[in-house]
């Protein structure tokens, strides 16, 4: 595994994961490890490179999440996150980027060899194949019963 390079220090590591990295949760690198629980947060390593980004910050009720990061960051012994390594996870999703768009030009240059239906034609396909012939219901009558 991968040696953490950045600790987030979150109240939503969804939300956090979206604005600092610019990509979903399921996504980020292994270089990154996102944090909400205080204990976690207290036991950030010496000389670890840390940013706090907090959606509901609360001075009047803070949360224990928010004051374990109050704590760390007052014994000291962390490192904030510098514009260049900012530029260097901007790198890293245009790499990511590039890579996703070479994957999805070649799967739909694949597809571009076969028949365009209308999508109601799709749906309507995928249903009829995954339909089950019931024993109990009959089908509807091919003639209308009335005039």
């Amino acid at each position: 595994m991968e040696p953490v390079r950045l600790f987030i220090v979150t109240d939503d590591a969804a939300q956090a994961c979206l604005a600092v990295m610019h990509c979903h949760l399921s996504d980020c690198p292994s270089f990154v490890r996102l944090l909400t629980d205080g204990a976690e947060i207290r036991a950030i390593p010496e000389g670890a490179r840390c940013i706090g980004h907090w959606f509901a910050w609360s001075d009047r009720n803070p949360s224990a999440a928010q004051m374990a990061w109050e704590w760390r960051k007052d014994i000291g012994g962390i490192e904030g996150v510098s514009l260049a390594f900012f530029e260097r996870i901007d790198e890293w999703n245009a790499k990511r980027r590039a890579a996703e768009a070479r994957i999805l030009a070649e799967a739909l240059g694949e597809a571009a060899d076969g028949p365009v239906i209308p999508y109601s034609e799709f749906a309507n396909a995928q249903a009829a194949a995954r339909a089950v012939e019931s024993e109990t219901v009959k089908p509807f009558p091919k003639q209308q019963r009335w005039h």
